[in-house]
């Protein structure tokens, strides 16, 4: 019975025991933090200036609450300022070695959360352990090497909110997902999570817990300074490597269609990979959706991928080792320090895009059930 619950896996008898493999996991995560610590945190000045600038709340041009209004290029979420700023008072370079540490062992904690994704008969730390090489060169890169705290945040607490979904929780999914679209705001597109909930009551306090949270943090910057809106409308460069610009669609700067159209394409495949039982690839889909329309090119984004994909070989996929996460860190991440022209890199994104579609084909699956009431039901 067990071996069938399991059914590809490879059998948790001849893996190593579970004290190992968190041994090795953690040592990995080490090496690859002490490799990405060196030289890194090279986009930690745009979080330094704009949590320095939301404290700054005499400065009535470009301080507090006019943020936004007069540096729309800080594309990130005022949940990430205000984390910034507990460690910010040491000092810049303290607060950046404290949130490499934090962001790192974010990495570890979204492995855990997607081990109680599934119920406890049906895991495999083994087979969890393989993804995790795979997985955490392109997590260190974002949280060590860029140190992109927003997007460590976001990722983080959208996991979570998968998690607490699974778990038929209502309100704690809304704010989980509304806290991780105020530390960035492309991560509302995780919004279809909601329809995992069980009974359209449950999916309305989470949505009205959603907006709660994202009025709470937006609204006072767009009352106190209607120039908000301008963070609205700031577009950045159409990179060559870009999968927008290898669909043809080169307009020199984010054409003004762009970001509706990512989140419009995210929820609805979201909706409907819970329409036909694949709940598991929600997080793929949603982070696909965003780059097959993304006219920026940095590295840092197939963090977002290989979160998607190791949950989706875990939770969601019948075969037995993570081929969506190897071929995510192959072909997407590694393949960027490899020259080549650099459309073949807008390609490589189309064609995940086009991969994750397929997912949604095949016969459906039946409704997910919280995890509680699989475990109750269990069968021995």
């Amino acid at each position: 019975m067990l071996d069938r619950l399991r059914g590809l896996r490879p059998s948790a008898l001849t893996a190593p025991p579970p004290r190992t493999i968190a041994g090795l996991v953690l040592a990995w995560a080490i090496a690859w933090f002490v490799f990405m610590a060196l030289g890194g945190g090279s986009s930690w000045h745009f979080f330094a200036q704009g949590a320095a600038a939301l404290a700054d709340a005499d400065d009535a041009v470009a301080g507090g609450l006019h943020l936004y209004a007069a540096a729309p290029v800080l594309q990130i979420g005022p949940l990430t300022f205000l984390a910034v700023l507990l460690l910010l008072p040491a000092g810049t370079l303290v607060a950046l070695a404290g949130w490499q540490v934090l962001g790192a062992a974010a990495g570890l904690l979204i492995l855990w959360l997607v081990r109680g994704l599934v119920p406890r008969w049906q895991r495999d730390a083994g087979w969890l352990a393989l993804g995790a090489a795979y997985f955490m060169p392109v997590w260190m890169f974002l949280a060590v090497g860029v140190a992109h705290l927003d997007d460590v945040l976001a990722l983080l607490l959208s996991v979570a909110a998968l998690r607490t979904a699974r778990a038929g929780r209502g309100w704690l999914t809304g704010l989980l997902l509304g806290l991780a679209a105020d530390a960035k705001p492309w991560a509302v597109g995780f919004a279809a999570m909601l329809l995992l909930l069980p009974g359209w009551r449950r999916r309305l306090t989470a949505a009205a817990a959603l907006t709660a949270a994202l009025a709470v943090a937006w609204l006072p910057f767009f009352v106190a300074d209607p120039g908000t809106s301008n963070a609205l409308q700031y577009t950045i460069q159409n990179n060559p490597v870009s999968a927008l610009h290898a669909l043809g669609i080169d307009d020199p700067r984010t054409p003004p269609w762009d970001r509706p159209a990512q989140l419009a394409l995210a929820l609805t495949l979201g909706a409907i990979a819970v329409r036909r039982g694949r709940w598991a690839a929600i997080p793929l889909l949603t982070v696909a959706s965003r780059l097959v329309l993304e006219p920026g090119g940095n590295k840092y984004y197939i963090a977002g991928v290989v979160v998607g994909t190791i949950i989706w070989d875990f939770a969601g996929s019948r075969y037995d080792l993570p081929w969506w996460t190897l071929s995510a860190c192959l072909c997407l991440f590694v393949a960027r320090w490899i020259p080549m022209p650099d459309v073949v890199h807008g390609w490589l994104l189309i064609a995940l895009f086009v991969a994750a579609c397929g997912i949604l084909l095949g016969p459906r699956r039946p409704a997910p059930r919280p995890l509680l009431a699989q475990w109750a039901t269990r069968t021995p």
